[in-house]
């Protein structure tokens, strides 16, 4: 973990302390702006009120398990790190962190305390909670014949290599592993050289893609490769450690506009936390269906900005707490994408020429690669990090409709706050959607009613056979505002007939919206015909304008009727 920028950091931090419902809560987003800063001591602190005073809490076994990984891992503290591992195992073993909390148990009790029978006993527990998961009890009895070879108990290190590969032969990194400890074992013990090559060569011929087979060709050869390849492990364990690429990330498809294509990457990563969203209900819930801007000049404006951080609105929405990062350097940036990727989080950033929204899964020290889910790939692209940081500058140079003005911004899911149901989230798209109809402006630009009554103005200037600009500027907006606007917005029409179900008053709002798209394709046909009528245009554009305007009517009596049925 990397100090983030001081005064960003403590943005964050109150952003994230300022919806906080429960004490649990708070001392979790605490703690959680604390670990941010790297403040790692603080962070601690408050971890360990949240799991005192609230054990119930369903953060609590979260708190125990970054509590224990800051003891392990920043504070070097293992003994203490040991102790959360063992109170998460035990206190909370429906956790999803509970498999692991015991293999991170396994280390400490191997490298620091150098106890193989405390080993051994956590590893028989690994395999009667987790008996399943053969690969992870391959792991397990690893680390006990690990420990016994590092205790210098030779023989039982070398039996328990062997049981290993009888009773796990399915693993193959692992038997890998196991057959090359066995062999250094019998070396130690004083058996016939010949006898230890026929096992080097074993390793060789067996698992011979594997970094096993690299060390026993070096124990074969060379002693100078003894000394040097202790180095070359603690080295790789180290990128290890630091590498991590997530599975699970399903693809998102193209969209058009900014907007859309930022929903569809979001609702990927929802998905990878089990939180299966269509996209139609994410275009309701943060607004997108009911927001119409006009300007002559930027006809996508509608479908590539929008008025409030898309995100974070989704996601707390959902019940998430989220991690936002910007900043003036990528590299710098970097460091922050490469923490959440450590905690299991992928990351939105905006990469790219033509700049896109893409899910950042994985990085890889050792090969110095970036791995990530851009549009329409049903698998993960790589690109060497000094490529992606180059294409992440060029996307974030000239800001965004989503993320503002901030550089570098990235976003990603943190711990899931609450689960709300249909009901809550029905009624949260009903207040958006109250609230974006009622917006006068968007960018700089007329906004819903106001939008429509600027639009017939337009048209209006359209009359005159000589106004041939305003009438291509008209045309341009049908293509990239109007229709496009029209084909989210039964997205809309669907959420308010869902919350005509468990909301009063909105029954009429449901009608009136279908009616609002109704009309406002009919605009686009009336500008469509006048823009095909050549001399005979005037009356077409008066009739277009006269639509427009009769829309913006609608629009008006819409946004009061949800703004009464949500109580806003």
């Amino acid at each position: 973990m990397r100090r983030l920028i001081n005064t960003l950091g403590v943005l964050l931090a109150l952003a994230l302390l300022a919806g906080c419902s429960s004490k649990a809560e708070r001392l979790y987003r605490r703690a959680e702006a604390f670990l941010a800063q790297g403040q790692f001591q603080m962070a601690a602190d408050e971890y360990q009120r949240l799991v005192k005073e609230d054990p119930r809490s369903p953060l609590a076994d979260d708190a125990l398990y970054k509590l224990a990984y800051i003891f392990a891992e920043e504070t070097d503290a293992p003994g203490a790190a040991l102790v959360q591992y063992r109170a998460l195992a035990d206190n909370y073993p429906s956790s999803p962190y509970a498999d692991d909390a015991l293999m991170r148990a396994m280390t400490i009790q191997r490298r620091t305390l150098k106890d193989p029978a405390a080993v051994r006993a956590t590893y028989e527990e690994l395999c009667r909670r987790f008996g399943t998961r053969r690969d992870l009890c391959a792991r397990g009895l690893l680390q006990v014949a690990s420990a016994q070879f590092e205790t210098e108990s030779y023989e039982q290190a070398a039996t328990v290599a062997g049981e290993l590969t009888a009773q796990y032969s399915d693993q193959a990194s692992e038997c890998a592993q196991a057959a090359l400890l066995q062999a250094r074992a019998r070396k130690r013990m004083g058996d016939e050289p010949a006898q230890v090559e026929q096992l080097y060569e074993e390793i060789i011929a067996r698992y011979p893609d594997t970094h096993a087979a690299v060390a026993a060709k070096r124990e074969l050869g060379y002693s100078f490769y003894e000394r040097r390849e202790e180095q070359e492990q603690q080295q790789e364990a180290e990128v290890r450690r630091r590498s991590r690429t997530i599975t699970g990330v399903p693809p998102h498809a193209s969209q058009r506009g900014e907007v859309l294509q930022a929903l569809a990457a979001l609702r990927s990563a929802l998905a990878q936390r089990g939180e299966s969203r269509s996209l139609d209900t994410l275009i309701a819930l943060s607004g997108a269906a009911f927001t119409v801007a006009f300007d002559p000049d930027r006809p996508w404006l509608a479908r590539s900005v929008i008025d409030v951080k898309l995100f974070e609105s989704v996601a707390e929405a959902l019940g998430f707490a989220c991690n936002v990062w910007s900043g003036p350097g990528a590299e710098q940036g970097f460091e922050s994408v490469h923490q959440a990727l450590l905690q299991g989080h992928p990351v939105l950033v905006l990469y790219g020429s033509p700049r896109r929204w893409v899910l950042v899964t994985g990085y890889d020290m050792g090969e110095d690669r970036v791995y990530f889910m851009p549009p329409d790939r049903e698998d993960y692209a790589a690109a060497s990090k000094a490529s992606f940081l180059a294409n992440w500058a060029d996307a974030s140079g000239s800001g965004s409709g989503v993320a503002g003005a901030e550089s570098f911004y990235q976003f990603s899911l943190s711990a899931r706050m609450s689960r709300p149901d249909s009901a809550a989230l029905i009624a949260t798209s009903v207040q958006r959607a109250a609230r974006v109809m009622r917006a006068t402006s968007l960018g700089g630009a007329p906004a819903g009613e106001e939008a429509w009554q600027a639009l017939g103005a337009h048209l209006e200037a359209c009359v005159p056979p000589e106004a041939t600009d305003h009438r291509d500027q008209a045309s341009r907006w049908v293509e990239d505002g109007l229709k496009p606007w029209l084909s989210v917005g039964e997205a809309g029409s669907e959420m308010l007939r869902q919350a005509a179900e468990v909301i009063d008053g909105v029954g009429d709002a449901a009608a009136r919206h279908e009616e609002l798209l109704t009309e406002a394709g009919l605009v686009a046909q009336k500008i469509d015909e006048a823009q095909a009528a050549g001399d005979e245009a005037a009356p077409k554009w008066e009739a277009a304008a006269a639509q427009a305007n009769y829309v913006a009517a609608l629009h008006a009596r819409l946004a009061r009727q949800l703004a009464d049925a949500s109580g806003g």
